[in-house]
């Protein structure tokens, strides 16, 4: 890696598969191949599929394996142009080495396709993925394939490089036919004839880079041009007077000034006259002409400042590394079909579903593995059941309740399941319910809850109704009845371990065992109980221990001193207690419930609006970005001799504002909306005190089984 990557924030960094996946062999693999071959994972080597003959193209699944790998943002650099004119050597100086593209890909007659390096330059915002691609003119493959090839490079890049040999001249442009089926081999709406400015939207930026250029490019008059300058009027510009004059130059010259968002041109002179060198390029880097590796170093600086992360077919919308590889299949699966057309609005469509329910079904694994951790953790691998919820507020605790556990897990995920989908853009200036819709999703895969409700005897003495929420599906209540067997067993050991001791000895009493003393053992017991015991069913193991008292009754008798009568009281206070302890946890439940889900909702709302005001803010950043590139786009119109196309890229531009306008103005009414929406959730909170159930102070024991 050279200083111009560190100093613009990048670093190389190696794709590995996920966890079981294959290594990757190679510092290249192929995303994309005819269907005459075939990768070979274990060998890292393309084979020919013998009697097969090339008419479509397919995806390989270990390369896009290692693009669902990038969860950030990407940007894709693409390289295409004629065999053997070294774009692989440039895509590998970018990654800071000479070969990287070296292995099992020199573009020879049995090579061909779309090839990823399996290394990527990680910045700050996003990745950026290089793609190599077949010559536009290799041996085995139609017009028609060449078109394929560079629609499907055209649909997957961010930066397209067109690398040729020398400065061209406009009759060069005869052999770059692909350029014009463009238009033909992509749709940006499904059913609906493009425009041809709508593609820039949407298209990479264009880089035609020329080799081995020694003498400096000159005007008409001998005067030194800008590679750019040169390309754009000299190259690309029309030379007819109207277009029954345009000829198949012509047309491909407006192809690449009207497709692309940016067309620019950059020089390198040649590596090296000895013909050893040129053989072994990868090998002599020090070798080479200063001139060239001097012209390297800036094109690699260029084309890291140039780069950007993928844009979406929504406003605000980024690609990531999984949508590229959803994107992929659905782009090959296009150009593969003779009655299909890839439809830029259909993929990403397509695209959105498919990854939002990938972010869900990524989000509830991690949810159970943050919990599974947790619990553990809280519980001492399982040996101490949780309280579900705080029994007593004022009371501080060293071990969380399980539901401050989900509540923790909860957030967590919840920003992982937001940061996910949040690059996705928005459609129609409602990316708050879109959001909302995806995060309800997750919800109901977590937690799903019932309306209730309870009677309880208030603390004044008054009768009340607690209305709330128990959870009643979803992971959560796996864990909510986990910690209920868990409470069960250890409630009823803790009992057992209390008063057996008690049970035995009123069972054969010895001779100077009395009543009095049977009573202190029963509230001794019962205060440790009522400080030991843990978790939901306390109350109830200690209600199903009690219906077994009467098995005792006689052995009572036995006991010196023994009050049948004061046995009776403070077993009837005992069963009161028990059932106004459990009413209270019950009502309290029902409240936390209720109190848990507005507060996380509130936070997910305050989370959600803080993402729409930055969705807003990138709108606006792309809007400005978009309108500069479309004033130059008509000036470039304007010098290449093409008024027409100059006059409908600025109609496309006040009607591409007008439409961002709009949806700037309903973006902030559902800006507004959400505000609104976390006011009442915080007014319902303030508004529900809660319950003050009236329960009796222990009775000083409990019953003995």
């Amino acid at each position: 890696m050279s200083l111009v990557h560190t100093k613009h924030g990048f670093k190389v960094e190696e794709l590995k598969p996920k966890a079981g996946g294959q290594a990757v062999k190679g510092s290249s693999i192929p995303l994309i191949l005819p269907n005459d071959m075939r990768y070979n994972a274990s060998t890292g080597v393309v084979e020919t599929v013998p009697g097969v003959r090339r008419e479509s193209m397919q995806v390989v699944p270990e390369a896009l394996e290692l693009l669902e790998g990038i969860d950030e943002p990407v940007s894709a650099l693409a390289i295409c142009g004629p065999c053997r004119s070294g774009k692989s050597y440039i895509l590998s100086r970018l990654l800071g080495t000479a070969d990287a593209f070296e292995l099992g890909h020199r573009m020879d007659p049995q090579t061909f396709g779309i090839w990823m390096g399996t290394k990527v330059l990680r910045g700050k915002d996003f990745t950026i993925v290089l793609l190599d691609t077949e010559g536009i003119d290799a041996a085995g493959a139609s017009a028609d394939q060449d078109a394929r090839i560079l629609v499907l490079t055209i649909l997957m890049s961010s930066l397209l490089i067109y690398n040729s040999l020398n400065v061209p001249y406009k009759g060069d442009l005869e052999k770059m036919q692909c350029f014009i089926k463009l238009a033909k081999g992509i749709t940006v709406k499904k059913g609906e004839k493009t425009q041809m400015s709508a593609f820039r939207e949407f298209f990479p930026d264009f880089l035609w880079l020329l080799r081995d250029v020694s003498l400096m490019i000159t005007d008409e008059d001998g005067h030194d041009m800008d590679p750019t300058e040169y390309l754009k009027t000299r190259v690309l510009a029309r030379k007819g007077e109207d277009d029954f004059d345009e000829t198949a130059s012509d047309r491909v010259g407006r192809a690449i000034l009207t497709f692309f968002s940016s067309v620019e041109c950059a020089t390198l002179e040649r590596p090296s006259e000895k013909k050893e060198i040129m053989n072994h390029i990868a090998n002599h880097t020090g070798s080479l002409n200063p001139e060239f590796n001097n012209g390297v170093e800036d094109l690699v600086e260029r084309l890291l400042l140039k780069s950007r992360a993928k844009r979406g077919y929504d406003k605000g919308s980024t690609v990531s590394g999984v949508a590229l590889s959803i994107m992929t299949r659905q782009y090959v699966d296009a150009v593969n079909d003779p009655k299909a057309i890839p439809a830029l609005d259909n993929t990403w469509k397509n695209t959105i579903q498919l990854m939002r329910g990938k972010a869900i079904e990524e989000v509830v694994v991690e949810y159970n593995q943050l919990m599974q951790a947790q619990v553990a953790k809280a519980t001492k691998n399982g040996q101490v059941p949780l309280e579900e919820a705080a029994e007593n507020k004022g009371k501080s605790s060293s071990q969380p309740t399980l539901m401050d556990l989900h509540h923790q897990v909860f957030q967590v995920v919840t920003d992982m399941l937001l940061e996910k989908v949040g690059h996705l853009g928005v459609s129609s200036g409602d990316l708050g319910n879109e959001n909302k819709a995806v995060v309800d999703q997750m919800q109901k895969r977590l937690v799903q809850h019932e309306k209730r409700s309870a009677d309880y005897v208030a603390a004044d003495g008054s009768t009340r109704k607690q209305e709330g929420l128990v959870v009643t599906s979803g992971e959560l209540f796996h864990y909510i009845q986990g910690n209920k067997e868990l409470s069960k067993a250890f409630c009823q050991k803790l009992y057992e371990r209390l008063f057996d001791p008690i049970r035995k000895r009123v069972e054969n009493p010895p001779p100077d065992y009395n009543f009095k003393q049977l009573m202190q053992e029963l509230e001794g017991a019962s205060q440790h109980y009522s400080q030991q015991a843990r978790g939901p069913e306390k109350w109830v193991v200690l209600q199903e221990m009690t219906k077994n008292f009467e098995k005792l009754k006689a052995n009572f008798k036995k006991i010196k001193g023994y009050q049948e009568k004061v046995m009776q009281e403070q077993q009837k206070a005992q069963e009161a207690d028990l059932l106004a302890k459990e009413k209270a946890r019950e009502v309290q439940q029902l409240y936390d419930q209720q109190k848990d889900m507005q507060q996380a909702h509130q936070e997910t709302m305050h989370k959600m609006e803080q993402q729409h005001r930055e969705q807003m803010e990138k709108v606006q950043k792309e809007e400005a970005e978009r309108r500069v590139a479309e004033e130059q786009k008509y000036r470039d119109l304007q010098n290449a001799q093409m008024e027409q196309y100059a006059t409908m890229a600025r109609e496309f531009q006040e009607k591409s504002s007008t439409q961002t306008q709009e949806l700037m103005m309903r973006m902030q009414d559902q800006q507004a909306d959400m505000n609104r929406q976390m006011m009442d959730l915080m007014q319902a909170i303030r508004d529900a005190p809660p319950p003050v159930v009236n329960v009796e102070k222990d009775s000083g024991w409990c019953s003995i089984m």
